[in-house]
């Protein structure tokens, strides 16, 4: 097949030379301003966080997470182009297949004075392993983690994981807690408080109103953060957080909707690089219904023309994108070989008929108060179903709800789609719905499956890079060809603008962490 291929950004095998930096680079401006410490950036965001609040174990949602990233930290990182660098671990070794040791950084303290130890790194991911989070699927086969000295961690493993290292070094997979604080606290404490090893911490919080961050004066990487608050405002409607850039009432915005965020730069705001890693995913419940009948899910996948979607649905901002989200460089891309991809409503129709319902009503739930840029997606898929005899039943749900089936797994009825972002290793974007412990694996007893939950336990344990691609590629086939789970488009996962005359040595990262906020400052 015609697939994009990828280069490995760094070996396995390799240790990360101690003491170096966790950041990336920053905006252009850095070289030859000095930073500024003080003052108080206001960012307009979309939402607080949802289902899971700030308890790192639980939250997987994005507003959370865009939290969660400035207050707690990983083991290790990865820069934009995908290389691995050392985080609150300067190094790392595999001393043979299936162990991995890391040696702590030296002088890392919590936000409350209390020092960084293997404890705390060994509760955090048995907590981990224990807990609902969708990152546990990423310590598959976990044997053992344990303390081997002041300053050693060493996982081992039953059998290779070639996941692992991808997702310790994710910014938002493995967030590392105190193990006495996490231990003392409530789970609704967990859900509003915080406290991280991060450059920031939580300062108030005011439902639907706003969250502030607040500098973390013993952050190991000082003078680090230069700003000393950041104000998160909570402004669910995209043209009023467009209205409060253009009024100069925030420094920095977050948007969804990439048509507003254009409107944001005639105001004179900067944006940052797109990139298409955010996904629409419509995920499926065969348990009863016509979907439990793979020649209707196939008709339903070829009625849909997906490049009239991102016209019609996103005024051209979007692409075509198989399940592995195309806005990350690693992952195969459709083509001409995708099964039951490139529309053809015959063929719906003949399907249909062959599964003797010539005229199906299906069900598909969707969040009505959250990225409400991708309504227009819905009602065009709407008009595209109806050509070949699907009638779409669109189920306006708040995002609440919503969340609840990936953050909970609450069972759905027909269809719930919602949209998906990058993911740290191939695997974590079938896990929620393939692996044993998904939340919503709708498709352990369906044999049409089976082919697929294969390869994915391959590829869980597979390490050779190149093989791995491989697999990704035969994987996303056998959802595509039995229709596991459609993905009507990709978009950026957000539109991030700042008042460059205001806030200096900012820029976008590829993956929206943000965590170039610890090197930003504003002007005096």
């Amino acid at each position: 097949m015609s697939r994009s291929r990828w280069a490995v950004a760094a070996a396995l095998a390799v240790a990360l030379a101690a003491g170096g930096c966790s950041s990336g680079g920053s905006s252009s401006d850095a070289a030859s301003d000095t930073p500024v410490s003080g003052g108080t950036l206001t960012w307009a965001v979309q939402a607080q966080p949802g289902a899971g609040g700030l308890d790192p174990m639980v939250s997987a949602n994005s507003a959370a997470l865009g939290v969660l990233e400035q207050i707690y930290e990983t083991l290790l990182v990865k820069d934009d182009e995908g290389a691995i660098k050392p985080g609150l671990a300067e190094s790392y070794e595999q001393v043979d297949p299936v162990t991995y040791r890391f040696t702590l950084r030296d002088g890392v303290e919590f936000s409350d004075g209390s020092p960084l130890t293997p404890d705390d790194v060994v509760f955090t991911f048995q907590t981990y392993l224990t807990g609902t989070s969708a990152a546990k699927a990423f310590l598959a086969n976990l044997q053992t983690v344990e303390a081997v000295d002041d300053r050693t961690v060493q996982f081992t493993f039953s059998q290779p994981n070639g996941t692992f290292l991808n997702a310790v070094a994710n910014r938002s997979s493995f967030f590392i807690v105190n193990k006495a604080w996490y231990s003392a606290k409530s789970s609704d404490q967990r859900q509003r408080e915080a406290m991280g090893t991060g450059p920031f911490v939580l300062g108030t919080w005011t439902d639907n109103v706003e969250l502030t961050l607040e500098k973390n004066p013993g952050y190991w990487e000082a003078p680090k953060p230069y700003l000393d608050e950041i104000v998160f405002k909570i402004v669910p409607d995209e043209t009023s957080r467009l209205s409060l850039v253009q009024q100069g009432s925030v420094q920095a915005a977050w948007f969804s909707d990439a048509l507003v965020a254009e409107q944001a730069k005639d105001a004179g705001f900067t944006e940052g690089d797109l990139s298409y890693t955010g996904k629409l995913s419509v995920f499926i419940n065969p348990a009863s219904g016509p979907l439990s009948d793979k020649r209707v899910r196939r008709a339903l996948s070829l009625s849909l023309d997906r490049e009239q979607l991102i016209e019609l649905g996103l005024n051209g901002y979007g692409q075509t994108s198989l399940f592995t989200v195309v806005g990350d460089p690693s992952s195969p891309k459709p083509d001409e070989d995708t099964p039951y991809y490139a529309r053809d409503v015959k063929k719906a129709k003949a399907l249909l008929a062959e599964a003797g319902m010539s005229d199906v009503t299906i069900s598909l739930s969707y969040p009505s108060d959250l990225s409400q840029q991708n309504i227009p997606v819905y009602e065009v898929m709407k008009q595209q179903a109806a050509d070949a005899g699907i009638t779409l039943n669109l189920v306006a749900t708040p995002w609440a709800e919503i969340s609840k089936t990936y953050t909970y797994g609450d069972p759905f009825t027909d269809m719930v789609s919602f949209g998906n972002i990058f993911n740290a290793d191939y695997t974590g974007y079938f896990n929620q719905y393939l692996s044993d412990t998904g939340l919503m694996n709708h498709w352990k007893a369906t044999p049409d499956a089976d082919k697929a939950r294969d390869l994915l336990k391959q590829l869980t344990v597979e390490t050779d890079q190149d093989k791995r691609h491989e697999l990704a590629v035969q994987l996303n086939d056998e959802v595509a060809e039995n229709v596991l789970n459609i993905v009507p488009l990709a978009t950026p996962q957000v539109v991030e603008v700042w008042d460059a005359n205001q806030l200096h040595g900012y820029s976008s990262d590829p993956y929206s962490f943000r965590y170039r906020l610890k090197d930003a400052w504003l002007s005096e």
